[in-house]
């Protein structure tokens, strides 16, 4: 049997960054082989150099289509995701990002109108003024044992993401590429008590968020709780690379 055969043609999936008025675009076509299964993709990036948040969407994309698909092959299984609206749990926990998506989210609260816009912005602010008075600052950013034990030890101090509300996310469409990735068909019990025993992660058939990490590491990767104070204080993202080339580079670490 050949592969043609064994999984019939489909319409690509069509995921797209840029703006026209901005700038060309380039269209390409990519095959992705996802638990087996070739998926054909039709992306459009920005054809000339930009920076790794201006191809972000792609990205964001493919974490929530990889989500997906692991949500239905557990739903096929007998397993539910547990993971809805009201819970909240990992909302307390140390979420990872790139540079690029503390420029995102950044953009995000910019666009945000008064008086909500103020109010993200004292989270934002009574979240690292909380943390920055224990040192888990000092591990946060290593990737050994002691970043995963200051993990731990941010969960409980419960200082919920600035972008919490009534225990549901408020960008749930801009959220965090590792916050997409992260589903469980554990109880919710075991996400409140961080047991690491209790928890059953959905195994996803690729990693976008670590995959952009590496494309972007220049700066390290950061707690979301900074992203504004990155976006602050770093230097302007670095735009040496074309969409294409930026898109290249990620999916080849997927």
């Amino acid at each position: 049997m050949t592969t043609q055969d064994k999984y019939p043609p489909m319409a690509p999936v069509r995921l797209s960054a840029g703006d026209p008025d901005q700038g060309p675009l380039a269209t390409g076509a990519a095959t992705l082989v996802l638990g087996g299964e070739p998926v054909a993709f039709e992306l459009t990036v920005p054809a000339g150099p930009v920076a790794v948040e201006d191809v972000l969407p792609i990205f964001q994309g493919l974490s929530s289509l990889l989500a997906a698909r692991a949500a239905a092959k557990a739903t096929a299984a007998g397993r539910s995701v547990s993971c809805q609206a009201g819970c909240g749990a990992c909302c307390r926990q140390l979420v990872p990002i790139a540079p690029a998506e503390a420029r995102a989210l950044a953009r995000v609260v910019d666009a945000m109108p008064e008086p909500r816009q103020s109010e993200v912005r004292a989270r934002f602010d009574a979240a690292v003024a909380t943390v920055s008075a224990t040192d888990l600052f000092e591990g946060m950013t290593e990737p050994d044992v002691r970043r995963i034990n200051a993990g731990r030890d941010y969960f409980k101090l419960g200082v919920p993401c600035p972008f919490l509300v009534d225990e549901a996310c408020s960008i749930h469409p801009d959220r965090p590429l590792s916050c997409r990735e992260y589903l469980v068909i554990s109880s919710p019990d075991h996400c409140r008590a961080l047991s690491a025993e209790g928890i059953e992660k959905l195994v996803l058939e690729g990693d976008p968020s670590l995959a952009v990490l590496k494309s972007d590491l220049r700066d390290g990767w950061l707690p979301l709780i900074h992203a504004l104070v990155f976006d602050q204080s770093a230097p302007p993202s670095p735009r040496d690379r074309t969409g294409p080339e930026i898109l290249a580079d990620v999916l080849g670490r997927l």
